[in-house]
């Protein structure tokens, strides 16, 4: 098996078992092809510099395994100042998720920063236990899953395996596609996906709380390899549900990201 997440094909992506998701054994993690449309529309050439702001993604359905995937690109607004792209993913000719990406030119300013916010770290991810999935999820080790086997997590006070508030570091292992470098921004779009699981409020056990969407707003892309997130979740009893997130690395805040859920019985 590759090491990487995908393996570049003449005719798209193809997913390797380090793409499988928790939701189905037969469809891909959220995150994966997350990774792939926002590289995709990181690569989209701007006319000034510019840094990827916001990127919001929208999972039309299940993303198979063992299909290759193509991905196409449009700029819908040009400009000096702000750039907008959309990337469409589409498996078998079925397009499966698309994503919406606003870039903000950059520019060097003194700004007034006194009236922020101050951030106090929980600490760095070597202070935090590692997260073991077979101690309170077994089943989740009997097949090569995305979110066990191509992600390092560790959590404070086990926030990422109970219920409840999780504050929790975050590393992908394997690259996205063969051996090719990640970006900053390919790094965070493949792992933002995991802030749902680690804002997890229902049992997974007897709930699904997918997520069809997921928004990444960011005033800078993380640095490092270590991306943090201190998530929370507004399940209803209504079958929609809410969940959101603050990114952080270790010089302090990034962005945030936030999903809506679809919540019924497993």
């Amino acid at each position: 098996m590759a090491d990487s997440l995908y393996i570049r094909r003449s005719d798209g992506f193809e997913p390797t078992e380090y793409a499988r998701g928790g939701w189905s054994d037969y469809g891909q993690h959220g995150g994966p092809p997350c990774g792939l449309l926002g590289h995709a529309i990181e690569q989209v050439p701007t006319p000034v510099p510019m840094q990827v702001a916001r990127l919001t993604f929208d999972l039309f359905r299940e993303v198979p395994m063992h299909t290759c995937l193509t991905i196409t690109t449009e700029v819908a607004r040009e400009g000096r100042r702000i750039q907008v792209v959309a990337a469409r993913m589409a498996a078998d000719g079925v397009e499966v998720a698309r994503a919406t990406g606003l870039k903000i030119r950059t520019a060097d300013l003194e700004l007034d920063r006194g009236g922020a916010v101050e951030f106090i770290s929980p600490g760095p991810p070597e202070d935090a236990p590692l997260v073991e999935w077979g101690s309170f999820a077994p089943g989740e080790t009997t097949m090569t899953r995305f979110h066990v086997d191509a992600i390092e997590i560790r959590s404070f006070e086990h926030g990422f395996e109970r219920s409840g508030r999780g504050v929790s570091w975050f590393r992908l292992k394997r690259p996205l596609v063969d051996d090719e470098p990640l970006t900053p921004l390919t790094r965070m779009a493949t792992l933002a996906d995991m802030s749902n699981g680690n804002s997890r409020v229902l049992d997974a056990r007897k709930w699904l709380f997918v997520n069809p969407d997921l928004t990444l707003s960011l005033q800078r892309v993380p640095e490092g390899e270590w991306i943090g997130m201190d998530s929370a979740s507004t399940p209803g009893t209504h079958g929609v549900g809410i969940a959101d997130t603050m990114v952080f690395d270790r010089s302090g805040p990034c962005g945030r990201i936030t999903q809506a859920q679809l919540i019924g019985p497993r």
